[in-house]
């Protein structure tokens, strides 16, 4: 294996998915410099950041959602009729969001998976898992570093709430 370039080890240090990759007990030293290599050269953080994002944004997509369906189906029983005035949120904010999501991958990994992979990914809840499981399905190396680092985020999160609910306590 080809030992990793300046610039690309500067590259591995700013970036926290690397960085914890190196620092981790659970890797050899060959393991760690082949999953950095992969890391850095061909770009799997990005991929892993837009994954997180995706995530994020079908949570925040899926409470919308919990507030505009059962809303038209309350509006519709109150008042007897469902027309295309209250079909018309929903759709827009549904396609509206596919949209976005389209744009997004598209510029976030431009060039790094193929056509059919970004409008598969930009499927309501289920981009984020079927990303993650496409870059993870044949190196189960990279998929215990991806599960451990964010087994580490959600702690670290989690503390972070923690801390501040006590500070605002106080």
């Amino acid at each position: 294996m080809n030992e990793l370039s300046y610039t690309k080890k500067c590259t591995c240090e700013s970036n926290q998915f690397c960085s914890f990759v190196n620092e981790s007990d659970h890797f050899s030293e060959e393991d760690k410099q082949r999953l950095t290599q992969i890391i850095v050269t061909d770009g799997f953080s990005r991929i892993l950041y837009v994954s997180g994002t995706l995530a994020i944004w079908s949570l925040i997509a899926g409470i919308i959602d919990a507030v505009l369906f059962p809303g038209i189906i309350v509006y519709a029983i109150f008042h007897g009729v469902v027309d295309y005035k209250v079909i018309t949120p929903p759709v827009v904010f549904l396609l509206g969001n596919i949209f976005a999501k389209l744009v997004y991958i598209s510029i976030s990994l431009n060039g790094k998976i193929k056509i059919v992979d970004i409008l598969i990914s930009v499927l309501p809840y289920a981009g984020s898992a079927y990303l993650l499981k496409k870059f993870l399905i044949n190196d189960k190396k990279m998929a215990l570093a991806v599960s451990s680092y964010l087994k580490k985020k959600k702690q670290d999160y989690k503390y972070q709430l923690i801390a501040y609910f006590k500070r605002c306590e106080s």
